[in-house]
C-alpha cells in the first residue's frame, strides 16, 4: 500500500484506522484530505468496524482525550448503524460531559442526516439518541443549562429539551 505521497505505508485494519482517524482529527480542512472527505472516511469505517468498539472508542476520545467533536460525530454515525440494544444511548449518555454538547450532539445529527432547516426537522429522532440524551440532560443544573444556552444556536437547549423529553431525577430539577 502507498501513503498519499506515494511511498510505501503500512496497511491498518479498520480499527486502527478509524482510531487514528479519531483522535488525530479537528475536522477541519487539513494538507492531505479535507474535512467534509475525513468525515465521510470515518463514517465508512464506523460501517466496516463492530458497534461497541465504535461506542468504546467515543468514550475514549471524550473522556481520555478531552475531544469534544470526534465522540459526538462517532455516537452519530453509531446510532445510524446500530440498533437493537442500549449501546448508542448509554454512549450519549457517557460522552456529552458539557451541557452545550447536547446542542453540538443534535446539530450533528441533523447535518448528518440531511435534515437542514428548523430544529423541527429532527422530529423524528432516533429512539436510542433520544433516550441517551435524555440520560444526559439529568447531569446538569441550571447554572450549567444558563451557561450554555445560546439562542443563536442551529439547535437550542429549549429544541432539545422538547426533542428529548428528558425526566426530572429528582423534585429539584
Amino acid at each position: 500500500m502507498r501513503n498519499h505521497e506515494g511511498a510505501p505505508a503500512w496497511v491498518m485494519t479498520p480499527e486502527m484506522e478509524l482510531y487514528t482517524a479519531a483522535v488525530t482529527t479537528l475536522l477541519a480542512d487539513g494538507y492531505y484530505e479535507r474535512a467534509d472527505e475525513r468525515v465521510e472516511r470515518i463514517a465508512a469505517l464506523v460501517r466496516q468496524v463492530p458497534a461497541r468498539f465504535v461506542a468504546q472508542l467515543a468514550v475514549y476520545a471524550r473522556t481520555q482525550m478531552n475531544l469534544r467533536s470526534m465522540p459526538l460525530l462517532l455516537a452519530v454515525e453509531l446510532a445510524r448503524v446500530h440498533s437493537g440494544d442500549d449501546l448508542v444511548s448509554r454512549t450519549i449518555d457517557r460522552i456529552v460531559l458539557r451541557a452545550d454538547e447536547i446542542t453540538e450532539l443534535l446539530a450533528c445529527y441533523q447535518a448528518r442526516n440531511g435534515r437542514q432547516g428548523q430544529p423541527k426537522q429532527l422530529c423524528r429522532l432516533s429512539h436510542q439518541v433520544q433516550r441517551g440524551l435524555q440520560l444526559a440532560f439529568n447531569h446538569f443544573d441550571e447554572y450549567q443549562f444558563a451557561k450554555y444556552n445560546r439562542a443563536d444556536a442551529s439547535v437550542t437547549l429549549r429544541d432539545a429539551l422538547f426533542l428529548a423529553h428528558p425526566r426530572a431525577k429528582d423534585a429539584d430539577q
